[in-house]
């Protein structure tokens, strides 16, 4: 019995859930000859190129439940619902690390209160205004009324992820109109972000594994700093493809699985991608030089080493804005009580 450990935290679930290697998709192709012949992977390592870019930026958000509730009227349940919070900011680091990180002034903190389907759209209800009850409770809370058309008691929470991960795609575009030079590293998926070429996609799990057995194994014996070659992925239509690598963060303990300190990185193609490849094999020799720098360790993070180091810093500020949990549920609980 050949056991390997998830360095992940067990609250986190795991880094790595992807059922079958190489799943067939009829929807997706995948081009992996740009760099190698696809049946000659080799790792890539090579010295970091110089940059343009004069500032990094990573984008993140994180988004909380505080109360799950239920729409009654006579004592019938019309619909489920969630109230919750998501907060989306990004922080800026000098991309030669000469000056220490700052959080952008644009954090966006919003409250929802999902409601699946099943209440009154005729009569749309008024935000819940959750006052403050005491003299020590300081302003208010907004809770916005969103509705979804889905039926499940999970529909509200995903409308929740839906609402955040729209505000982080606004922000990704704000940030890429507004500042020319510099690279936008966006937690999550490359297909959640707009045409613009200074975005990265930051991906830290693996659920979705499209090359071949024989391109896995190379993967899988990546060293810290070296990445796969780059290949094409078209998931349907030629102006949504987008490159995409591995890359290793560092390596890992011979008691870790051989997956370990891996990330997925992806960046724009669309329909020329001929034309972006150049810049894109610059880009992710570039970030292979310069992620592993900021990988977490296991004392620092339990995402480590996926987590970095500027996102932890992020999402622990972003959390301290959303408010204490358990405050903003004692709140609620007093609100509610008064109807």
């Amino acid at each position: 019995m050949n056991l390997r450990l998830d360095p992940w935290a067990a609250e986190y679930n795991t880094a790595y859930y992807a059922e079958v290697a190489n799943r067939e998709d009829d929807q997706v192709s995948l081009d992996t000859a740009l760099e190698h012949a696809a049946d000659d992977w080799q790792p890539v390592r090579v010295a970091p190129p110089e940059t343009a870019w004069t500032d990094l930026f990573f984008l993140d958000g994180s988004r909380r439940v505080e109360a799950r509730v239920l729409l009654e009227q006579d004592r019938r349940q019309l619909a489920f619902g969630a109230m919750g919070t998501y907060a989306v900011g990004a922080v800026s680091c000098c991309s030669h690390f000469s000056r220490p990180a700052i959080f952008i002034e644009d954090m966006r903190v919003k409250r929802i209160c999902a409601l699946s389907s099943g209440y009154d759209r005729v009569n749309e209800p008024t935000p819940l205004e959750v006052t403050a009850l005491a003299p020590f409770q300081l302003g208010h809370l907004r809770y916005d009324i969103i509705p979804t058309e889905e039926t499940d008691a999970d529909a509200v929470v995903r409308k929740l992820q839906q609402e955040m991960l729209e505000t982080e795609k606004v922000l990704a575009g704000n940030l890429a109109d507004t500042h020319n030079n510099a690279l936008i590293v966006v937690d999550g998926r490359r297909s959640l972000l707009s045409r613009e070429r200074n975005l990265v996609g930051y991906v830290k799990t693996i659920h979705d594994i499209k090359i071949n057995r024989a391109q896995l194994d190379v993967v899988q014996k990546l060293e810290q700093g070296e990445r796969s070659p780059i290949y094409l992925v078209n998931p349907g239509r030629s102006e949504q493809q987008y490159f995409e690598w591995f890359l290793r963060l560092r390596d890992p303990r011979p008691w870790l699985y051989s997956l370990a300190g891996m990330v997925r990185l992806q960046a724009y193609a669309g329909s020329e991608a001929q034309m972006y490849l150049e810049d894109t094999v610059t880009l992710a020799n570039w970030l292979s030089a310069t992620l592993p720098k900021l990988a977490s360790r296991q004392h620092q993070d339990p995402r480590a080493p996926q987590q970095l180091l500027p996102v932890r810093a992020l999402e622990t500020e972003l959390r301290r804005r959303m408010g204490h949990p358990a405050i903003l549920r004692r709140r609620i609980t007093r609100f509610l009580s008064q109807d």
